[in-house]
């Protein structure tokens, strides 16, 4: 019985972990828009003098951002504590399902 309520928390785990993968890059995305505008700017400039950034392009260009240390450089502990989680979040639910999977073998072995 333990092992299963370990099992599942071991996924539930992983699922929030992806989960918030998947949200706080527009968390961060609206914090940079609503403190720092002059980052966002540099963000969504593409250069060429025609429309900012928008769609896959703006997705592209904030996952670069996202996998620099440039929010961290920024010095805002909210932004870099949610920056930090993002990064983090993906490895712990991998983690999280594989040793769910573990589990799962083990069992049946």
């Amino acid at each position: 019985m333990i092992s299963f309520v370990v099992y599942i928390g071991l996924l539930l785990i992983g699922l929030a972990c992806f989960t918030a993968h998947a949200v706080l890059p527009f968390r961060i995305a609206k914090h940079l828009r609503e403190d720092y505008p002059q980052h966002w700017k540099v963000i969504i400039d593409t250069g060429t003098g025609s429309a900012a950034a928008h769609g896959p392009q703006l997705w592209l260009r904030m996952q670069h951002v996202l996998r620099s240390p440039a929010i961290a450089a920024i010095g805002n502990v909210s932004l870099t504590r949610l920056w930090r989680v993002w990064r983090y979040s993906q490895w712990i639910a991998w983690a999280c399902w594989i040793a769910a999977l573990t589990m799962q073998w083990h069992s049946h072995t």
